[in-house]
């Protein structure tokens, strides 16, 4: 592709961006996949932009691609195609931005780039089709080294298990162990931590490591997810996001093991 055309490219895609609400962690995905998570962070303020929706988030996207295109113009291409897959335009998108039809060609292959060759959670046969997709995107994050997301994510998932193995202990009847009715809104992951708690006792003989031990570690989990989802730095050192893993996979399995079983 030659200069002008990838410049009007990463214009449009820029103002894409923007338009589809492409989020700090989306971007970082990409810029870690493709290796250039270091130059992403080196352009002042872009990460921070797109965090707290700043009105410079399409200067600082159009800083970054162009960065990127200037020494690998199949780099930036391969990051505004990643980004644009995740909004899931609608197909008119390209009557206000007809440079973005080329994202859809698949005659560009670019390779992915791993941090981790393991999984962040090692599970089998995870059940329904909600969990399999999250549990999928989690090793992702991990396996692209963005530990913030993983760990943001296995809150997620954590805070899901305990609505629904709340909601299919008691369903109506304690409602509002899980589900606030007036305010249409589920709990917040502290309340549930604090219900599952307070009967604990209708669940430990559903699995093994159920105790107060494991909700102590579960709080804490969360807690420390909570600081990383609030966090304008990414500080999580390799001993910390094992450390992390050790503790995510204990309390995932006890957590699937209590729901298959309730």
């Amino acid at each position: 592709m030659s200069q002008d055309p990838i410049q009007a490219l990463i214009a449009q895609f820029s103002r894409f961006a923007v338009e589809n609400n492409i989020s700090q962690k989306d971007w970082e995905m990409a810029a870690s996949e493709f290796g250039v998570h270091s130059t992403a962070t080196n352009i002042e303020r872009f990460y921070r932009s797109w965090g707290f929706g700043d009105d410079d988030q399409q200067v600082t996207a159009t800083r970054f691609l162009r960065t990127v295109a200037d020494d690998d113009e199949e780099i930036a291409i391969g990051i505004m195609k990643r980004v644009y897959a995740m909004a899931d335009p609608d197909p008119d998108v390209f009557d206000q931005y007809p440079s973005l039809e080329a994202l859809t060609e698949d005659n560009r292959k670019i390779p992915a780039f791993s941090v981790n060759s393991k999984s962040f959670l090692d599970l089998n046969n995870v059940p329904g089709t909600f969990y399999p997709e999250l549990v999928e995107n989690i090793d992702r994050c991990y396996r692209l080294g963005i530990y913030d997301a993983t760990l943001v994510l296995t809150r997620k998932l954590f805070e899901n298990l305990l609505i629904d193995i709340l909601r299919a202990r008691y369903g109506k009847q304690k409602i509002g162990t899980f589900y606030i009715p007036d305010n249409k809104r589920f709990q917040n992951f502290d309340k549930l931590i604090n219900n599952f708690e307070n009967d604990l006792d209708d669940f430990q003989h559903l699995s093994g490591g159920l105790d107060d031990d494991f909700l102590e570690e579960l709080d804490a989990f969360r807690q420390d997810a909570n600081a990383e989802a609030h966090s304008i730095e990414i500080n999580i050192t390799e001993d910390q996001i094992e450390e992390y893993r050790k503790q995510a996979q204990h309390a995932s399995k006890v957590l699937f093991r209590v729901r298959s079983n309730v």
